[in-house]
Order: structure tokens, then C-alpha cells, then sequence
């Protein structure tokens, strides 16, 4: 049972730092700039330069909730190691205390 705690707490760290990392590069990447042609009813058609290209955009805010749910999903398995190890440990310990006392300890 141990084994399974140190996997998840070793795959939850990857993801984690996986997550941290594209994070980081989508953070301190430029957005490419485009021109756009709106068409107003009033004014007529009319050129809009340097925005930041729509598709790109979209593209980056899918990467973010895909990120932000990778590093979810990788803490929520750090914590599932972590309770693991926590559990064994006070197994280990009601057990020792037990036959120190000379008490047989049933686990439920």
C-alpha cells in the first residue's frame, strides 16, 4: 500500500511541475498581431490594426483551463499520497502500541 502512495505522490509532482512550467512559457509568449476588417453599420467598413489575433487568443485561454486542471488533478494526487503515507503511519503506530501492551490490534 505504501508503493501506491509514493506513485501517486511521484505522478501528482509531474503533473504539478508539468503544469508550472507551460504556464510559464504560455505566460512569457507573445501574442502575434493581426488586422482586422469590421464592417459598422454607420461608418462602414473599417481596418483595425495590431490586435491580438482571435485564434491565438482562444488557443490561449483553452491552454490555461487545461493547465490550471492538470495542476488540479496532479495536487488532488500529492494529497491522496500524502493521506496514504499518513494513514500507514498511524497503522504502524496503533500496532506498536498495541503489542507493546501486550494487546492483539484487530484491523477493521
Amino acid at each position: 500500500m505504501v508503493k501506491w502512495a509514493f506513485v501517486f505522490i511521484g505522478v501528482g509532482v509531474a503533473l504539478v511541475a508539468f503544469a508550472i512550467a507551460n504556464a510559464f512559457l504560455l505566460y512569457f509568449t507573445s501574442v502575434p498581431k493581426t488586422t482586422l476588417n469590421v464592417t459598422a453599420p454607420l461608418i462602414g467598413q473599417v481596418k483595425i490594426s495590431g490586435m491580438p489575433d482571435p485564434y491565438q487568443v482562444g488557443v490561449g485561454v483553452l491552454r490555461g483551463v487545461l493547465l490550471l486542471a492538470i495542476g488540479l488533478i496532479g495536487g488532488k494526487l500529492i494529497d491522496t499520497g500524502l493521506t496514504e503515507l499518513r494513514e500507514k503511519r498511524r497503522e504502524e503506530a496503533l500496532r506498536r502500541y498495541y503489542e507493546q501492551y501486550g494487546y492483539q490490534y484487530q484491523q477493521y
